[in-house]
């Protein structure tokens, strides 16, 4: 690899980025990601144990005299810069174990202030620059003396978009277990101070969180705790678009970004992490277990990733540039909301394509989850977990047992509530394990079925569709939840009617009930098969095992990260 990591930048543009100064963030290269992931390392970094005060760091030497080190490796440092690493530490074992403590008063002031945020790999001088010669890896989960303890949806229904204006009686009625809400990370946090805005302190700065924000989300979360409701919020990061320099927006938002709703966050330089770092830990610590202001128990790292061009967009970037974006986000909230809550999870949000993509520019889903494991593997694996929305293939089509673009393999198109099966055969298979021993979550966190209009077989299609879907999930135990999207029809859906009620301002029923909303009311009680039985002629069944697939769902070659 030394012939790799000679092609770095230069010594002062690493310096420039590791102190987070005013510079456009140079992409990590292609070829220096997929060589990071495909090589096998001589040394090791096995195990990093994160005090207070210090890390404890082991790991193992090849049996050689080379002048080996132990090197700090910021999640914000780019791959590109890490032959120049901000901060070494000679080992003095030549072969074999090692055991090496760093105390936090001897890295740089930016390392010590988010010490979670950073990756040790063991590396040897080459000339003037350092060869890297173990993986990298993050510190291990924290532990707690005195854990919270861990909550669990009661049943799988749940509803997406909890917001205060919602009919809430809803919550109640159809006995809504888990819940989704969307948290628009510029719209509560901000460099300067305001009439009524929050002060706090991160990383040796201020921050203002906005106040106004805060009450609303506020008596959402406790709406939901006051109904033991599971709430996994969605952290999304607008575009800076035009955002003035040095503000909240333009700092956390990558600068790359240049199309879609939303954003990745800036990961390759030090003030756009710790902006996204900020307002992470404020969230985390206000909406811990036991806070008076509510609980946020997972976290859903921004929207839909596989179609980052439209929902978070880092710009024209390779799948293992993209992906290598998106582990570091998902690093730094996994990393600071451990440190509240070890029972919390941040989720992959990803959309019914899977190995195949509508847009030249979206990654195949399967290929952003193979190149995700990759990378966990690498630098030591952590409990990420999958949104995963399967819609029906055509989302105006409610019918979704009619959908075409499916196969009952890893190789499918998509996955769509048809082949529903292919999502619990591909997260059963013991790679795809958190550390190889664990299977991982799943939630179906944003999906639902269309009403082409208000008539009778219109409303009767879409409630199928519902029951459909609801029957084929039932025998996945994989499946841990199912989060129904949208609470009511909604005008910038583009024409779609998804909701479980009407339009709020439908001219002769606003909000009104669809037959959908009695059938979600239905499924979990004892009224549920007799409340579907309408379903079967639409579907053209008898019986509900008729939709079930038993075979084989069909291997795939094992896959190549980053490609």
């Amino acid at each position: 690899m030394s012939h790799v990591f000679r092609m770095c930048l230069p010594l002062l543009l690493a310096l420039l980025t590791f102190y987070g100064m005013s510079i456009a963030p140079v992409a990590a290269d292609t070829k220096l990601l997929q060589a990071y992931l495909q090589t096998a390392y001589p040394a090791a970094v096995e195990r990093v144990v994160q005090t207070a005060e210090r890390f404890t760091i082991t790991g193992r030497l090849p049996a050689d005299k080379g002048e080996y080190v132990v090197a700090a490796l910021p999640i914000w440092l780019p791959i590109e810069a890490w032959s120049q690493p901000p901060w070494v530490l000679p080992l003095q074992a030549r072969a074999g174990a090692f055991e090496q403590t760093v105390r936090l008063a001897e890295l740089p002031q930016s390392v010590a202030d988010m010490p979670s945020l950073c990756r040790w790999a063991v590396m040897r001088k080459q000339g003037e620059a350092y060869e890297l010669v173990s993986p990298a890896r993050y510190a291990d989960d924290p532990i707690h003396a005195n854990p919270p303890p861990a909550e669990k949806p009661r049943h799988r229904k749940g509803i997406g978009g909890l917001w205060m204006g919602r009919p809430l009686e809803d919550l109640d009625e159809l006995d809504i277990a888990a819940a989704t809400v969307n948290i628009q990370l510029t719209g509560l946090v901000s460099t300067t101070s305001s009439p009524g805005s929050l002060p706090f302190d991160f990383a040796g700065q201020t921050w203002q969180a906005s106040t106004g924000y805060l009450q609303t989300l506020d008596r959402t979360l406790a709406a939901a705790a006051k109904r033991k409701i599971i709430v996994s919020a969605i952290i999304l990061v607008p575009r800076a678009k035009n955002a003035p320099q040095g503000s909240y927006a333009w700092r956390i938002a990558h600068p790359d970004a240049q199309a879609g709703h939303y954003a990745m966050p800036n990961m390759n330089a030090l003030e756009g992490v710790t902006a996204y770092a900020a307002a992470m830990h404020f969230l985390a610590e206000r909406y811990r277990p036991g806070s008076e202001h509510g609980r946020i128990h997972h976290w859903i790292m921004h929207n839909e990733v596989d179609a980052g061009w439209e929902w978070t967009n880092a710009g024209e970037k390779s799948l293992v540039e993209y992906v290598d974006l998106y582990h570091r986000s998902l690093r730094l909230a996994h990393g600071i909301v451990r440190q509240h809550d070890p029972h919390a999870k941040v989720f992959v949000s990803l959309t019914h394509y899977w190995a195949k993509t509508p847009n030249s520019r979206f990654y195949p889903g399967r290929d952003v989850l193979d190149t995700l494991l990759a990378f966990s593997k690498a630098e030591g694996d952590f409990e990420w977990a999958l949104a995963y929305h399967p819609y029906p293939s055509d989302l105006g089509n409610p019918r979704t047992w009619e959908d075409q673009r499916v196969t009952f393999s890893f190789d499918t198109p998509q996955i769509t509530f048809r082949n529903l099966e292919v999502l619990d055969a591909w997260i059963k298979q013991p790679r795809t394990f958190f550390n190889g021993e664990h299977r991982r979550t799943v939630h179906l966190t944003e999906q639902g079925l269309n009403s082409r209009d208000y008539s009778d077989r219109a409303l009767a299609d879409q409630a199928a569709g519902m029951a459909f879907a609801w029957k084929k999930m039932a025998p996945l135990d994989s499946i841990e939840m199912f989060h129904y999207h949208n609470w009511a029809d909604h005008r910038a859906e583009g024409g779609l009617q998804l909701g479980l009620r009407k339009y709020p301002d439908d001219a002769n029923d606003p909000y009104g009930k669809k037959p959908i909303w009695h059938v979600y009311r239905s499924l979990g009680t004892a009224d549920e098969d007799q409340a579907l039985e309408f379903a079967k002629p639409i579907i053209g069944i008898t019986d509900w095992d008729e939709i079930r697939h038993r075979g084989e769902i069909g291997n795939t070659n094992e896959p190549t990260p980053g490609h």
